[in-house]
């Protein structure tokens, strides 16, 4: 049996809103088994970024609060840990890799030295060993000429030379999870496919374990082992990617694989999902994807439902999944 690195359990987060806190994420849980690489996928506004967020306690201290939940990782539990203990943790145990890497690297301090940075602080070694190590990170990530690369600014490397910057320092401490918040959405598909190689290729060798966040489930189904569906704070459906593709049971998972360009397909449009991802201050009483999902019933509408497995370690939250999984089991 997998081992697990990450226990999320029940974790609600709020945020300030006109004077009160309303509920962003609601009873999110997910875990993470060492080794494999979990994809959180979901529409922008989803919930996806400030889950992996609280998770290394990157929200703000004041507008935010968390309602209820933990996330044990090793058995601790992050979002109790002490803020000052949690320097320990950001950057070397667990690491994060940002969307936009010309707005996280620093411009005004060379590559080098911001890689240099975390392994200073955290493996304690002297100023010309970091640097050697820093080479030796850049070179480990694919970046030709590490020698004297490693004396540029963000400015003068590539969006693709960024972001394998951003890898080198996100690796640098060997992190036992490294969190990818959609890591290729500012590069152009060819680099894309490269990173996402490139950080397949490294969880290999290193065995960490990666959540991986992201949109686009072409990038989902390339790289993840499982995948955790969200939307609107919730997550809606967890399975093996190969179950998930194959065989999904929420309407708005299918909604989703259902709009994903089909090279066979000879359909003028791509399918769609009717409406928007509600704000976190309007929040339907039930299931949050009821007012666009077309199966929807009144006992949709008016309560919400525990995650149920439909078969293995495949779960899902819905009414309809329920009732469908009855009518299977009566023939």
């Amino acid at each position: 049996m997998k081992e697990k690195l990450l226990e999320v359990k029940n974790l609600s987060v709020a945020f300030k809103y006109n004077g009160k806190y309303l509920p962003q994420t609601r009873d999110v849980s997910f875990d993470i088994y060492k080794g494999e690489i979990l994809g959180l996928v979901g529409e922008s506004g989803s919930g996806k970024s400030v889950t992996s967020k609280v998770l290394l306690q990157l929200l703000p201290a004041t507008g935010s609060r968390i309602l209820s939940g933990e996330a044990l990782f090793e058995g601790e539990d992050l979002i109790r840990y002490p803020r000052k203990k949690m320097y320990n943790i950001r950057g070397n145990k667990i690491s994060m890799i940002f969307q936009e890497p010309m707005t996280s690297l620093n411009p005004v301090y060379t590559c080098g030295n911001q890689i240099q940075e975390a392994i200073m602080l955290h493996q304690k070694l002297d100023k010309k060993a970091a640097r050697q190590k820093a080479i030796e990170m850049m070179e480990f990530v694919g970046i030709p000429l590490p020698e004297s690369r490693i004396d540029n600014y963000p400015h003068e490397m590539s969006g693709g030379m960024r972001q394998r910057v951003m890898i080198a320092i996100a690796l640098s401490c060997n992190p036992r999870l490294l969190i990818a918040d959609e890591p290729t959405t500012a590069l152009d598909p060819t680099i894309q496919a490269q990173i996402m190689e490139l950080l397949v290729q490294l969880q290999q060798k290193t065995g960490m374990s990666i959540l991986y966040i992201s949109h686009d489930l072409g990038v989902i189904a390339e790289i993840c082992h499982r995948v955790a569906v969200m939307y609107a704070g919730t997550i809606m459906e967890i399975a093996d990617v190969h179950d998930l593709f194959y065989n999904p049971w929420h309407p708005y998972t299918i909604g989703l694989l259902n709009s994903m360009p089909q090279m066979d397909s000879t359909a003028e449009r791509l399918d769609c999902i009717d409406g928007t991802v509600p704000h976190f201050s309007d929040m339907p009483a039930g299931c949050p994807f009821a007012p666009r999902c077309k199966y929807a019933t009144e006992q949709c509408r008016a309560g919400g439902l525990p995650p149920m497995t439909v078969q293995g370690t495949h779960s899902v939250r819905c009414w309809n999944s329920v009732n469908r999984k009855e009518d299977a089991a009566n023939g």
